[in-house]
C-alpha cells in the first residue's frame, strides 16, 4: 500500500459521512454545550471522541462523570479521560493523576497518579507540577528525591501568576518554600543568598497571602537582610531579575503588606 492511499484511509476515517471532520464536530459540540443544548451536542461529541479528538474525548468522558445531558457513568467517564490522557491533553492527563490519587473510579495508585501527573506537568501544566513537587518531597508514587523536587519547584516558581487564584497561589507558595528552605538549610542546602532571591520573587505576588502573614513574611525578609553582605543586597535585584528571566515588579512594596 502506498503512502498516498494510506494517507487517504486515514484521512476518511477522520471524517464522518457528512464531510466533518473530529475537529469540527467538537466545536460544534463545544457551541451546543457553551448554550447548554446538551442532548443536541452528547451525539455530535461522541462522534468527535470516536473519531480520535483528544479535546472530545476529554469533554465526553466529563459529561459523563457529571452526568451532563446523558447518564451518569463514572467508569465510562475515566475510560474517555484514559483516551484523551493517551493522546497527550492535559485535562485528560489531569483528571487520570487526579481519578488514581483519590481511588475516584479506579484502584487507588499513587504510582499510576504520579506518572500522569508529571506527563501533564512536562506540558507546563502549573498545578500539576504542585503535585509533582509534593511526590518527589514525600515520595508518594515515586522515589523521594530532593533534587527533582527542587528542579520542578523552581521551575513552576518562575512561571508568571494566572488569574485563577488556585493556581496563582500554588506557584506563589511554592516561592516562599524555596525562601525559607534555602533560609533553613537541612533538606536544602542553607545558603542565605537565594534565599533573598526567592523571597523577592515570592514578593511579585504575595497578594496570594492574608494581610497578617504578608506582615510576618515582611519581618523575615528585614531579618534575613540584616545576614546578607552588602554587595548581596545591592546585586539583589539585578541577581534575581537574572534567575526569574523578567524583570521584578513590585519591589517598591517590598516592606509593605498588600490588600
Amino acid at each position: 500500500m502506498t503512502k498516498q492511499i494510506i494517507f487517504i484511509i486515514l484521512t476518511f476515517l477522520s471524517i464522518n459521512v457528512f464531510g466533518q471532520t473530529a475537529g469540527e464536530l467538537n466545536e460544534q459540540s463545544k457551541k451546543l454545550i457553551e448554550q447548554q443544548k446538551f442532548e443536541e451536542a452528547i451525539p455530535i461529541l461522541k462522534k468527535s471522541a470516536e473519531l480520535g479528538n483528544a479535546e472530545a474525548q476529554y469533554n465526553l468522558g466529563y459529561c459523563y462523570r457529571a452526568g451532563a445531558g446523558i447518564e451518569q457513568n463514572t467508569e465510562k467517564g475515566i475510560e474517555w479521560f484514559a483516551k484523551s490522557a493517551e493522546q497527550g491533553f492535559n485535562d485528560g492527563l489531569y483528571q487520570m493523576m487526579m481519578a488514581y490519587g483519590n481511588g475516584d473510579g479506579v484502584e487507588q495508585d499513587y504510582k499510576k497518579a504520579f506518572e500522569f501527573g508529571l506527563k501533564c506537568a512536562e506540558n507546563g501544566d502549573g498545578t500539576c507540577m504542585w503535585n509533582v513537587i509534593n511526590c518527589y518531597y514525600s515520595g508518594m508514587g515515586v522515589e523521594k528525591n530532593m533534587e527533582k523536587m527542587l528542579e520542578w519547584a523552581t521551575l513552576l516558581g518562575k512561571l508568571e501568576n494566572p488569574e485563577n487564584l488556585t493556581k496563582s497561589g500554588n506557584i506563589t507558595s511554592v516561592r516562599l518554600q524555596l525562601a525559607q528552605m534555602y533560609r533553613d538549610g537541612g533538606e536544602l542546602e542553607k545558603d542565605l543568598f537565594k534565599s533573598y532571591q526567592w523571597f523577592l520573587i515570592f514578593n511579585e505576588f504575595k497578594k496570594d497571602f492574608s494581610y497578617i502573614k504578608q506582615q510576618q513574611i515582611v519581618k523575615e525578609i528585614q531579618e534575613l537582610e540584616k545576614k546578607l553582605t552588602s554587595d548581596q543586597k545591592a546585586n539583589g535585584q539585578k541577581e534575581t531579575e537574572k534567575l526569574l528571566g523578567r524583570p521584578l515588579k513590585n519591589m517598591e512594596n517590598l516592606y509593605k503588606a498588600e490588600l
